[in-house]
């Protein structure tokens, strides 16, 4: 046995010990079926069915966080969030400049997201800008898992990621916070709520400014490397002018600055091939293996990355006499990316890229929804969209490089060292859509619900393309493409008693599809200038259940993805690499999750998810010609842990007055991921451990913190794409005496973990 399932295995033991622990301490507390709310789990509600419901009621796998769970264990990023989700994993790809969230194994570096993200349902394009919405301004993260397609649409093909903000409060209330940490690490939140006009019109009004030196050094230069800023301020007025009307405003600014990413290029050191002609000799074309993590070696020509984000939205909600319900949802994003990294990785100036990205995005939800107890009950929706991108994006080799790559043009060695490009990108998206849902009761125990989404949408594009060397430009690529489908969804719940529902549910799932844009005149056939949707269908069956006297909860599910159509790299009829409906996967899970009140003040939080996540078919034949096997039928997927384990202790007790010590521990692990299609290289085991102790009260607490206190440093994520500076050396090689070495197709960039650090919080509410 292995020592990572060993350790799996003893988790999942623990679990369930733990788990059938609590209940006889229950039993002897339970004289009476009255259990006092101190020894109950707290009841969580959630809105991801777009209705308020206990979260034990909902019959889809949900796992969320209230602002008391997001303060005590310190959640500030979507990567923390996942630690302590079953079934959730983020590949930070370049840092995170490319993140990659995956639910239920399926991950995709192509094409648009398989996950949406939603602030107040309000849907993100670019999800870079929400993590500083932790930041204090956040009551209730929801993390909806399999696909949401019929009521959220837009890129919810694995599942939804829903942020609900703080409302406005009708009394006074302000807040106050300090952190201070090691690296230099320097935080303040400041909040204020207050009715202007009482029982009718209130506002909030939140700030926020963090920042850090950087965990790695950049050789180069002798400053820090990644370094860290961010600024946010919000705004929120809600008005409630009767009883059945409330109108909610919301607008949110924030400024993000920070240095370069801990990344570094491996040394291939597996798959020996010539993919190109005499005189070049083999080379070798792939890192196989565990990719390492680095404390050093990190020497680049400063870059960074700065984003400014304006976000506005209107929320109207109006309650009629005979319960039906009408709700509009507005939403405005105004988004401006600056990336400049030197992308060969190393001190010499040999590549650098910039991209300056300016995306605006408008959004209208209407819905019409009837009385929530009726025995049969529905809700029908409009929905429209609009999206336009512009980036302007420039990659090119410098100084010498430059030189020397002007030298080759032309010659039969100038395709070592193609000279980049200055390309822009103009995008542009229209969408509309009509949605519903309809329930209804078929005995007081069992209910039926169908779900289904109805959309159009229409891509344009139009790119340019100049090559620096020769400064000749190609002919502007231009394409549009129209995308219509359904999507049904179709759910059977069955209520055993108040404390144990069953379901089952089948939702088809579609992404929508996209463009292969043929700037470089690679030889596209016109029927390849489009890729279409990809589409899948989720069967899930799964129960909640709310045990030893509301002492406990334990929930779990069961899932099959089959997933078809899907966007993969392909070569196409005149050999180009582009993307392509080429691949068919298969996905099968299994999740659990448990809260348990231990003792009065003594909580546990558990989970674990199973996730098989592999190929059908897939055959990549540019794999051939680097001497790889190009039928990947059966290798599993990038990004996905096939085990994953979380498991949160907190403890409270009061000690004098008002005030309690706390302490809290979260744990998670994550089995090795995949980096590569070929699923020969890989990220290994993981396991991380956050803690945090202190005192609190009422209206102050003072907590002292540790992050990765045990040091894990394993790769964050890896990822494969070509090595610059290996071309440069290999074209400078066969023109000069140097040392003749031949041509590497990729190499793999790995991204290095933050090492362990700590601080102290102090917060103050009045």
């Amino acid at each position: 046995m292995t020592k990572s399932r060993k350790n799996l295995y003893m988790m999942g033991a623990s679990l369930a010990v733990l788990g059938c622990v609590a209940l006889p301490v229950a039993a002897q507390d339970t004289a009476s079926d009255t259990q006092t709310d101190e020894l109950r789990v707290a009841t969580v509600t959630v809105t991801t069915r777009k209705v308020e419901e206990n979260l034990q009621d909902a019959p889809l796998s949900i796992t969320a966080f209230g602002v008391a769970e997001i303060e005590a264990a310190g959640l500030t990023n979507i990567e923390d969030i996942a630690l302590l989700t079953p079934g959730l994993t983020v590949a930070p790809l370049f840092g995170g400049g490319a993140s990659t969230v995956v639910i239920r194994g399926q991950s995709t570096t192509i094409g648009e997201p398989n996950v949406g993200f939603f602030i107040d349902g309000v849907y993100q394009s670019s999800r870079a800008a929400m993590d500083a919405l932790l930041a204090g301004n956040v009551e209730r993260v929801e993390i909806a898992k399999g696909p949401q397609s019929a009521l959220y649409g837009r890129n919810t093909f694995a599942g939804a990621i829903n942020y609900i903000t703080k409302k406005p409060a009708n009394e006074f209330e302000a807040g106050l916070q300090l952190t201070a940490g090691d690296y230099g690490l320097r935080e303040i939140r400041a909040s204020i709520s207050s009715p202007i006009i009482e029982d009718q019109l209130y506002f909030r009004g939140a700030v926020s400014h963090y920042a850090r030196d950087g965990y790695f050094d950049n050789e180069l230069t002798g400053e820090d490397l990644d370094t860290k800023e961010t600024n946010v301020a919000s705004f929120s007025l809600e008005a409630t002018p009767s009883p059945d009307l409330s109108v909610v405003a919301r607008a949110s600014y924030e400024s993000t600055s920070d240095g370069d990413d801990p990344l570094r290029f491996l040394v291939n050191n597996a798959a020996p091939a010539n993919p190109t002609p005499a005189p070049l000799p083999p080379a070798l074309q792939l890192f196989a293996g565990e990719m390492p993590g680095f404390e050093d070696g990190f020497a680049v020509s400063p870059g960074g990355f700065d984003r400014e984000n304006l976000s506005l939205s209107l929320a109207i909600n109006k309650d009629f006499a005979n319960g039906f319900t009408v709700t509009s949802i507005t939403g405005y994003t105004d988004l401006q990316l600056e990336t400049d990294v030197d992308n060969d990785y190393e001190a010499r100036s040999i590549r650098y890229s910039s991209n300056q990205t300016d995306l605006t995005e408008f959004s209208q939800e209407l819905r019409l929804a009837s009385p929530v107890d009726d025995r049969f009950s529905w809700m029908v929706g409009g929905y429209y969209y609009d999206l336009s991108s512009d980036a302007a994006i420039t990659d090119t080799f410098v100084d010498g490089a430059f030189a020397l790559a002007t030298a080759l043009a032309g010659s039969p060695l100038g395709g070592l060292l193609p000279g980049g490009a200055i390309t822009t990108n103009d995008e542009s998206t229209s969408s509309f859509a009509l949605f519903g849902s309809a329930s209804f009761d078929i005995t007081e125990q069992l209910t039926a619900t169908f779900e289904g989404r109805w959309t159009t949408e229409e891509k344009d594009i139009i790119a340019t393309f100049q090559d620096p060397i020769s400064l000749a430009s190609l002919p502007d690529f231009a394409q549009k493409a129209e995308f219509d489908n359904f999507v049904p969804k179709f759910t059977l719940d069955y209520h055993v008693n108040d404390d144990i529902l069953l379901y089952a549910t089948a939702a088809k799932a579609v992404k929508t599809g996209g463009f292969n844009v043929d700037v470089t005149g690679s030889g596209l056939l016109p029927s390849e200038r489009t890729f279409d949707p990809e589409k899948s269908w989720t069967y899930e069956a799964g129960f909640k259940s709310t045990l030893a006297n509301g002492r406990m909860t334990l929930n779990g599910a069961v899932y099959q993805i089959e997933w078809t159509d899907q966007i993969v790299r392909a070569l196409g009829g005149s050999f180009a690499v582009l993307n392509a409906n080429a691949g068919e996967s298969t996905v099968t899970g299994l999740e659990l999750d448990m809260k348990a009140r231990l003792a009065e003040g003594l909580d546990l939080t558990a989970g674990y998810a199973y996730t098989d996540s592999s190929y059908d078919t897939y055959t990549f034949g540019a794999l051939a010609g680097l001497g790889l096997d190009p039928v990947l039928d059966g290798t599993r997927l990038q990004y996905v842990s096939e085990n994953q384990f979380n498991a949160s202790l907190q403890y409270k007790a009061p000690v004098y007055g008002d005030w309690a010590v706390m302490v809290r521990g979260d744990y998670a692990y994550y089995s090795d991921q995949s980096t590569v299609q070929t699923a020969d290289a890989f990220v290994g085991d993981t396991s991380l451990f956050n803690g945090r102790i202190g005192i609190e009260s009422d209206s102050m607490s003072i907590m002292f913190w540790g992050r990765n206190l045990f040091d894990e440093d394993t790769a964050v994520t890896g990822v494969f794409f070509p090595n610059q500076a290996t071309r440069f050396d290999t074209a400078n090689g066969l023109a000069s005496p140097a040392p003749v070495v031949g041509f590497q197709a990729f190499g793999g960039l790995v991204t290095s973990r933050d090492p362990r650090s700590w601080g102290v919080t102090v917060s103050k509410s009045f």
